[in-house]
């Protein structure tokens, strides 16, 4: 089948790239391929949801190769597993991703795990005031031990986020 046009077939029209050279022979002509960044779909709102979630476990993940504390390894689901039920009404800031479990069930994520060890407190894997307060002073932030809806302290978190560069 050829284009009405030109007389040049489909298969060789979708192998040329816009400048003429075949596509798969560009990198023979010393071109290099460039890919676009990843946008990531995090915004800097102050609500430490799913997408919030996925840039810590990157930047964790990132951190272990320097930081012999933190573990590393997360998984990028946007998970936070198995937390106190208590802390998702003291921490309206806590939304998606979360999974709220009776305090007597809650054993923890290792995503919180990390950022305890990263943070140098009590890595019990259980996001509470001591956790919220360390994270809080690390970003500049009063430290109250509190994550409001929208939280000052989770916008700063994100900014950090949105500002890191992985490998």
């Amino acid at each position: 089948m050829t284009n009405e046009h030109s007389g040049v077939s489909r298969r060789k029209l979708l192998r040329t790239a816009a400048i003429g050279v075949p596509a798969v022979g560009a990198a023979a002509f010393g071109a290099s391929l460039m890919t676009a960044p990843a946008a990531t779909a995090l915004a800097e709102d102050g609500y430490w949801g799913s997408e919030t979630t996925v840039e810590l476990q990157k930047h964790l993940n990132s951190v272990a190769a320097a930081n012999s504390a933190v573990v590393g390894g997360l998984p990028l689901d946007g998970r936070i597993d198995s937390q106190p039920a208590s802390q998702s009404s003291a921490n309206p800031g806590l939304t998606g991703g979360w999974q709220w479990v009776s305090d007597d069930a809650a054993s923890g994520s290792d995503t919180i795990k990390d950022l305890q060890r990263w943070l140098g407190v009590n890595a019990d894997g259980l996001i509470g005031p001591n956790t919220i307060s360390a994270l809080q002073s690390y970003l500049g932030q009063t430290a109250d031990g509190v994550l409001d809806a929208p939280s000052p302290a989770i916008v700063a978190l994100q900014r950090k986020l949105l500002s890191s560069n992985y490998p």
